[in-house]
């Protein structure tokens, strides 16, 4: 049996993150990082979306009933399509396909991580 606090835990992580990227989005202007390469807002699209897909990976369990990494997906994708939706309302900001494109792969990376990690160690088809 799963202790409450470790269920806590895990829903607060994925609250943050949820919540995070929201807030993040919600800012007029982003250059508190310098530019130090070509891009670098992509990398760090992938990479929320990346931790955002480990955060449902580990509370998967709300998937009862259904395949997760199917549902992970479809919701991370519905959050980051709402996500460059809200930024198009943000000033300063805009709606970009090449964040949502981002948003995708780190999403995608995350869940294959975990599909592959299932197959080689957990031995799960």
């Amino acid at each position: 049996m799963i202790s409450l606090t470790k269920v806590a835990v895990r829903r607060a992580f994925l609250l943050v993150m949820l919540g995070g990227i929201f807030y993040l989005s919600h800012q007029p202007s982003l250059k508190v990082i310098p530019p130090l390469f070509p891009h670098q807002d992509k990398v760090l699209h992938a990479g929320l979306y990346f931790l955002l897909s480990v955060s449902m990976i580990v509370n998967r369990d709300l998937c009862r009933g259904f395949h997760p990494v199917p549902v992970m997906f479809i919701s991370g994708l519905i959050y980051a399509v709402s996500d460059e939706i809200h930024q198009s309302f943000v000033p300063g900001r805009d709606c970009s396909a090449g964040d949502l494109l981002a948003d995708i792969m780190g999403l995608a990376v995350g869940l294959s991580v975990y599909l592959w990690y299932r197959k080689v160690y957990m031995k799960i088809g």
